[in-house]
């Protein structure tokens, strides 16, 4: 008869702790990996996909234990709609385990969200300065970029995950590269890079005489030269202006070698500049 069998061919229970110890060591090396390689599997949202896992090894080692080493019964039974459902054996722990960790692995009603900012394509050049507005529907939140060029936003409803939010940055010199509308991913990381502004803008106006006509054929010059442009036939004009959004630069408007404005105005980002041009003798 074989050392691992009992007299009815059954194993033994030597054999069954040696399974359920098993179990219990494959458990814990699935948990140190899952621990090691945190970031990476929250960065593709696969961390509560291996928990779900791991309760399958966790559910067969506690069944094997109870029922083969200590010689454990259990008895389920209960009425459905279809009939009557009778479990006994080690099939019973197996089902509580799992349904005990799908309990306690119920969704959350709120997240921690965070967003990692960096430069120039490459995620190691984090930006470390500045600051970060995000829209969480009608709620706006502006939070500082720590030292590890993160932003953290906590307490966030589950109900954003899957959906855009707007976000602002605020770093002296950088601007989105992309679209500023943002999908808040299952793992609730967001990578945003940031790009150099441009060292020219685009700026768009019009020229008015005093009566609030378009005036057509107007010279428009900036910074004495540097940029120029003549309005169109509607009185307007478009040209890149050396700086950025919000810089002061000095804009002359000339019609017939009358000067009709000479005045420095602010490179706007998103709007156009009105002149009113106003002929001197």
């Amino acid at each position: 008869m074989a050392a691992n069998a009992d007299s009815s061919g059954n194993i033994s229970k030597f054999k069954w702790v040696i399974i359920s110890a098993g179990a219990f060591v494959l458990c814990l090396v699935a948990a140190l990996l899952v621990i090691v390689f945190a970031d990476k599997l929250n960065t593709f949202g696969l961390t509560k996909s291996f928990y779900f896992i791991l309760l399958i090894p966790v559910s067969l080692g506690t069944a094997a234990f109870l029922f083969g080493a200590l010689r454990s019964y259990a008895k389920y039974s209960g009425n459905l709609a279809y009939g009557k459902l009778e479990l006994s054996g080690p099939i019973v722990v197996f089902c509580l385990v799992i349904a005990g960790g799908f309990y306690f692995a119920k969704p959350e009603s709120s997240f921690i969200l965070t967003i990692r900012l960096f430069k120039d394509g490459d995620k190691s050049k984090i930006i470390k300065e500045g600051n970060l507005i995000a829209d969480f529907g009608e709620q706006r939140v502006k939070k500082e970029i720590d030292e590890n060029g993160e932003v953290i936003f906590a307490g966030i409803s589950s109900g954003f995950i899957g959906k855009e939010i707007n976000i602002i940055p605020g770093v002296e010199g950088y601007r989105l590269k992309n679209n500023s509308s943002l999908i808040i991913p299952d793992n609730r990381l967001i990578y945003l890079e940031l790009e150099k502004k441009s060292d020219s803008t685009l700026v768009r106006g019009i020229v008015l005489d005093k009566d609030g006509n378009p005036l057509p054929k107007v010279n428009i010059d900036f910074e004495n030269g540097l940029a120029e442009s003549i309005t169109d036939s509607k009185g307007r004009f478009v040209l890149s202006v050396p700086g950025s959004a919000g810089k002061s630069v000095l804009l002359t408007a000339e019609l017939h070698g009358s000067i009709g404005y000479r005045d420095y105005v602010t490179i706007p980002e998103n709007s156009s500049i009105t002149v009113k041009f106003e002929s001197r003798k």
